[in-house]
């Protein structure tokens, strides 16, 4: 499954006035998404988590999320299949890999800027990422639908958020929070 990137964005690389790293919006006001908005979806990695001095890890939020009630890996990987027929963005992808049964999260878009002098330049539609599922039997069929978010999933999503935010190598809480994870979260969304 391809995940596409949501809207045009044109970014640039600066050090605010206190020498921390920050992202400049070089769309200015021609920019289809409001800074305001934008700053809340993009972010620097703080320093310390860079794999090196002079390459910042951006981050983007997206308003996707993959839940299973059974066990699934989802992995991202970098859209190998598609060809980018603009000038290809200065640096890496980072893939991943998490289970979508324990660990359901908003998934993010990182990137590790490698040439901090040229811009980011990522068209609406643009593929950002594929994911793909590993279910524990390779010929096992699945299919994928928009969940309601009940409040028992709005809860258990709210545990794990919180968890990230207090505790690095989350991957050691996958078991603890399979044993926490109520039996059922997966509800299909009616049709309006």
């Amino acid at each position: 499954m391809m995940v596409r990137c949501p809207f045009e964005m044109h970014l640039g690389f600066i050090r605010d006035d206190k020498g921390k790293p920050a992202l400049k919006n070089l769309m200015g006001s021609k920019s289809p998404v409001r800074s305001s908005k934008l700053n809340q979806l993009l972010s620097v990695t703080s320093e310390s988590e860079w794999r090196f001095a002079d390459r910042p890890t951006v981050q983007l939020k997206l308003p996707y999320m993959f839940i299973s009630d059974e066990p699934v890996y989802l992995s991202q990987v970098p859209p190998f299949l598609d060809y980018q027929d603009s000038e290809p963005i200065p640096g890496t992808l980072f893939g991943g890999r998490f289970p979508i049964d324990v660990w359901p999260r908003p998934l993010m878009w990182a990137f590790e800027w490698h040439n901090i002098k040229k811009p980011i330049r990522l068209k609406r539609g643009q593929p950002l990422f594929y994911c793909q599922f590993e279910l524990d039997n390779p010929e096992r069929q699945f299919q994928v639908f928009e969940a309601e978010r009940t409040p028992e999933l709005q809860e258990y999503c709210k545990m794990i958020t919180g968890a990230v935010n207090y505790v690095n190598q989350t991957f050691s809480l996958f078991k603890r929070a399979a044993e926490v994870r109520p039996s059922q979260l997966l509800v299909q969304k009616e049709k309006r």
